[in-house]
């Protein structure tokens, strides 16, 4: 092996990235959260829409009905990025153990980036700054299906993660209304979480019997999912409609691309000249949006 040419020091970097990603990093926060779109663009627009009209009775030909305009939604990527350098006389030393950590550690800080970012919309849900289309924050007192509908609510102040107040405000998310006047019926169906909530959600619906009674009482709330996010803060807790919030139509993560991977600078396959290095760098473009409000409602858990 010649020690002179430290371009094998790829095979070293590629398997500490392979068994970081399946032993340290293994756990995901983005997927269960989020709809990951994939475009080979920097930036690109969708739009929102109203809802459907009922069928009519029949009256000889067929009735099509029109959708109301809704909101335009802009993703743009925003790039992100870290570097790894070795230098030459670690390997020419065969310092392989000091090299891994290098590489750990840039990996830990895409990741840490990554876990930070994922939590984000939660932590700063109800930050009038951080609007979505309709002008308001992810959860606020003034949310719009469409332009000139009426304001509707999703954000519960007061409300703890109970028995009592979880039903509230699922049935107050199955009566919001849409820009025709009709119950939505959004099945609040899964919650979201930080740390300081995860034992009183193990035990409101890790079990098929009523939590904190002395009866058997059956858990109607046994079926509902729940995701614990180590960084939601506080007490807060998001109850959602996990199909609407995956479907497109809510919480969206625009990746186009990737910073889970390390790429080495190609063009210096003995390191830099004069300073000897060889450099890696992960980057990151990304963009996370949400379309429409009414697949999420907070508690404040307080």
């Amino acid at each position: 092996m010649n020690k002179g040419d430290f371009i094998e020091l790829e095979g070293t970097i590629r398997k500490k990235m392979d068994a970081f990603y399946k032993g340290q990093a293994k756990k995901d926060y983005i997927t269960p959260l989020y709809n990951v779109i994939r475009k080979n663009v920097g930036q690109f627009s969708d739009y929102t829409i109203g809802a459907p009209g009922q069928m009519v009775n029949w009256d000889g030909s067929v009735h099509y009905d029109d959708f109301v305009g809704g909101y335009k939604v802009d993703y743009r990527a925003k790039k992100k990025d870290i570097g790894l350098q070795i230098p030459k006389n670690m390997w020419e030393d065969s310092e392989f153990e000091a090299i891994k950590e290098r590489t750990g550690n840039v990996l830990l800080g895409v990741q840490k980036t990554l876990n930070r970012d994922s939590a984000y919309a939660f932590n700063h849900a109800t930050d009038s700054t951080i609007t979505g289309p309709d002008g308001s924050p992810l959860i606020g007192a003034t949310h719009y299906t469409v332009p000139d509908a009426d304001a509707q609510n999703n954000l519960f102040s007061g409300k703890l993660l109970n028995y009592e107040d979880l039903e509230y405000i699922q049935l107050k998310m199955e009566g919001w209304k849409d820009d025709r006047g009709d119950d939505m019926l959004i099945d609040g169906n899964f919650i979201v979480a930080g740390r300081q909530q995860r034992k009183n959600l193990q035990k409101l619906i890790g079990s098929n019997k009523e939590a904190y009674v002395g009866d058997n009482t059956m858990n109607v709330d046994s079926d509902m999912e729940y995701f614990i996010h180590p960084l939601i803060r506080g007490k807060r807790f998001f109850v959602c409609n996990k199909e609407l919030m995956l479907g497109g139509g809510g919480l969206n993560w625009f990746m186009r691309q990737d910073p889970r991977n390390l790429e080495r600078d190609g063009g210096a396959a003995s390191g830099d000249f004069n300073t000897e290095m060889l450099s890696w760098k992960a980057v990151g473009r990304y963009d996370i949006k949400w379309h429409n409000w009414f697949f999420i409602a907070m508690g404040t858990g307080e």
